[in-house]
Parts: C-alpha cells; sequence; structure tokens
C-alpha cells in the first residue's frame, strides 16, 4: 500500500489577515522511472472541469507524463488528505496508474494533488483578500513549516488514519525544512519545502512543491511531490509548481 499524507493548515478566517499553508507529505521511492513517452505526441483535449464551491474549475495534468486517476482511483489516494480538506483531483504518472488499479504494492516517487479545504470552499475570495493572505504568509511559513508541535501533530494525525485502515504503514517525521517562497504573483503563490519520514527503518526524503492558485474567487491548493534524488528533482518540483500554477490559470480564462 502507498504511504500518502498530506496536511495543511489555514488560520484564521480565509479572508483575513492571514492564510498561513503547509503540507507534510509522504511516500515510498520509487526506483522505476518509467513513463508514457506517448503522452508527448498526443492530440490536444479538453481540459476536464472539477466542481469547487459550486464553481466548475478546468485543472490541466502538471505536465504531459501525468494522468488524472479518476474518481475510483482517486479514492485510493485519500488517505493521504486531512479530515479538513476535500480531494478535488490527483495525478500520477502513467505506469503508476495502472499500478494502483491492479492492486500492486509500486511505489510512487513523483504524484501531484489538487485540494480544497472544506469550510472555506465555498467561500469568496477577491484579489485583495488573496494578496492580504498572501503577504502574512509569506511572513510566516517558515515559522509555521518548522514548527515542531505541527510536525508531531502530523505524525499523529497519519498514524490514527493508517491504523483506522488496519495498514502497516507507522511513520516517524523529521522536522521539515522550508524551501521558503517559490513565486508570488496575481492569484498564484507558491511556496516548498523538503520532508524526511521513516517507515520500516527506512528514511526517504520528500520534496513538496505547493501553489495556492484563486480561481474564479475559489482558493484551490496544487500539490507537487517528489522524492529526493538530487538537485535535479528540486529543481523538477520548483519548475512544475509554478508551471501548473500558471497552466491552471489559464485554463479558467474567461
Amino acid at each position: 500500500m502507498n504511504v500518502l499524507f498530506s496536511l495543511n493548515r489555514l488560520f484564521h478566517s480565509p479572508v483575513s489577515k492571514l492564510a498561513s499553508v503547509f503540507l507534510i507529505t509522504l511516500s515510498a521511492p520509487l526506483v522505476s522511472t518509467a513513463q508514457n513517452r506517448g503522452a508527448a505526441v498526443a492530440k490536444t483535449i479538453e481540459v476536464p472541469t472539477y466542481r469547487v464551491g459550486g464553481t466548475l474549475i478546468a485543472i490541466p495534468q502538471p505536465t504531459r507524463d501525468f494522468v488524472e486517476t479518476d474518481s475510483d482511483n482517486r479514492k485510493l489516494l485519500e488517505v493521504g488528505v486531512p479530515d479538513s480538506n476535500r480531494l478535488v483531483a490527483a495525478f500520477v504518472l502513467t505506469n503508476d496508474l495502472t499500478s494502483l488499479k491492479s492492486g500492486s504494492n509500486q511505489k510512487l516517487s513523483r504524484y501531484a494533488m489538487v485540494e480544497v479545504q472544506r469550510n472555506s470552499e465555498f467561500a469568496d475570495f477577491s484579489a485583495s483578500d488573496f494578496k492580504g493572505m498572501t503577504d502574512s504568509a509569506s511572513k510566516e511559513l517558515g515559522s509555521l513549516i518548522t514548527s515542531t508541535s505541527s510536525t508531531k501533530e502530523t505524525e499523529d494525525e497519519f498514524n490514527r488514519k493508517v491504523e483506522a485502515l488496519h495498514l502497516d504503514a507507522k511513520v516517524s517525521l523529521d522536522k521539515p525544512v522550508s524551501l521558503g517562497c517559490l513565486f508570488s504573483k496575481q492569484d498564484a503563490y507558491g511556496f516548498g519545502m523538503l520532508m524526511a519520514f521513516t517507515s520500516h527503518g527506512t528514511t526517504t526524503n520528500m520534496i513538496n512543491g505547493t501553489a495556492l492558485v484563486r480561481i474564479k474567487n475559489r482558493l484551490v491548493f496544487a500539490y507537487v511531490y517528489a522524492v529526493y534524488r538530487d538537485q535535479d528533482s528540486l529543481q523538477w518540483v520548483r519548475k512544475v509548481t509554478e508551471n501548473w500554477a500558471d497552466a491552471i490559470l489559464q485554463a479558467n480564462q474567461q
């Protein structure tokens, strides 16, 4: 069973002075890098839409190497979503989706998810609301990500979730390292972190890129994850996170 966990926290009202958000993600490594090369020459298809707060939001895949899991297979990844959030869309490498469908123990080295916070899904975010939120987040993000208490709460929540599912996937977390702001622009703000977790005596380093994206007065969180192998994997997360946020905004232009 894939070990996945994500936690983001939104402090104060979504339209008030602060919305500091962070995500801690767990995943076991995947050595294989096989991908669907045919996706690069596939015909252009209509970008799928998903309902967020009563509004249809178009969400393209992060890169051509990814596919959306669809509603049935998306449920397999919900163990990695906190109760405070709703999973809107999940993307995996093409070959990994085949493994998920077959019930294989294939582990994910790269994947992406889009989530929305349940208690603010129907809230309207104006341009000024978003700017005030990201201004506050940029000031408090580092201390929030590296908080020892937050790390402990995350570890406890994940272990409770997998225990309830009778999975042998207990983990321990190291304090995450903030990678700071990745980009800041109108209607999109990105930040990153590096996180180490240990399960069954094996420690894995994960990179997370998070994009806060304002679309049609709705706020969604787009997450990109990769096992840290070298600086190339770090640069990949940085690039894909920003490009994906730009693509989501472009897909929803009216």
